[in-house]
């Protein structure tokens, strides 16, 4: 398998998916990677996954939604808007394999996710409204 930034010609990949687009290509990896639906199951997972973010992380799940913001965060600082831009990655045996900035935070996310399945609890889908900013410590 050639490095993420190498040009592979799609004929030479086998059982690979190549997909475009980026919150659509982010569904697709969450798919194929997780096996999970990533509108049903992540949307509005926690107080992280789907969008904005704000409180304490419900889970190891939720947790990797936290670093997916702040990882499109840093790319939205240097101008890059990480949600629209599209971009090529390809899934084989195991591996997510891309170039794009933008792509590497969401590669970075469903490996994440697929690293914490066993933290993932329906009771923190739809958790809308439920999670607040962390109360500031004062320092005497």
């Amino acid at each position: 398998i050639s490095p993420p930034n190498a040009e592979v010609p799609f004929c030479c990949l086998t059982g690979v998916t190549v997909a475009h687009g980026s919150m659509w290509q982010l569904q697709s990896m969450i798919k194929e990677v997780t096996g999970k639906n990533a509108i049903l199951a992540y949307a509005f997972y926690g107080c992280y996954c789907g969008l904005g973010g704000k409180g304490r992380p419900k889970d190891a799940t939720d947790r990797c939604c936290e670093i997916h913001d702040s990882c499109y965060q840093r790319l939205k600082y240097y101008g890059c808007c990480a949600k629209i831009v599209s971009y090529k990655y390809y899934y084989s045996h195991g591996s997510v394999l891309c170039g794009e900035l933008s792509c590497d935070c969401d590669r970075r996310l469903v490996l994440c996710l697929k690293k914490n399945l066993y933290s993932y609890n329906k009771k923190y889908r739809f958790y809308l409204n439920l999670c607040s900013k962390p109360a500031v410590q004062s320092q005497l």
